[in-house]
């Protein structure tokens, strides 16, 4: 009689050196996550600006973590004034591509649009960046920026909404 004999489960070998350089280049690049896959692992390193992609930072519905040693200052909490718009004058700013979502030109430069500012039609309102090009994202419409829902440093997908504005036109 023959018995079956399965091959022993191995666990994939992972690089203690490489996440290591992985987190450095999060904490460096000050980036909100990093999803890298490498054969049957996939790394997912959060940084301390992550924000889940359903958060909306209303005054009504702000929840924060925060531990010991990163506090936020009263000056992070940004809260928005709840304005009640109907669906029919909002329009969602998307993702033109999947890439990196950046608010600004440059990190020491000021967003292109904050909530409340007023955009005009073919205005640039953000970056996307994939494959080390800035691609920059207009909006097609007149209108009023009523919520930023991208985070600086966020993986965004092709269509994945941006920023919602109150139509003017």
């Amino acid at each position: 009689m023959e018995y079956l004999r399965e091959e022993p489960l191995t666990s994939p070998v992972i690089d203690l050196d490489w996440i290591r350089q992985l987190i450095a280049l999060v904490e460096r690049e000050d980036l909100s996550e990093l999803i890298v896959s490498q054969g049957e692992i996939t790394v997912i390193i959060r940084g301390r600006n992550y924000r889940p992609p359903s958060f909306i930072g209303t005054a009504a519905n702000v929840h924060l973590t925060t531990t010991p040693e990163t506090s936020p200052e009263p000056a992070e909490l940004e809260t928005q004034p709840h304005v009640t718009v109907p669906d029919e004058r909002l329009f969602h700013i998307t993702a033109p591509l999947t890439g990196v979502f950046y608010s600004r030109p440059r990190p020491d430069s000021p967003p292109f649009v904050t909530v409340g500012s007023e955009v005009e039609s073919d205005q640039v309102v953000a970056l996307v960046e994939a494959m080390k090009f800035f691609n920059e994202v207009r909006s097609e419409v007149r209108g009023i920026v009523r919520e930023i829902v991208a985070k600086d440093g966020q993986l965004v997908k092709h269509g994945d909404t941006l920023i919602v504005l109150e139509r003017l036109d």
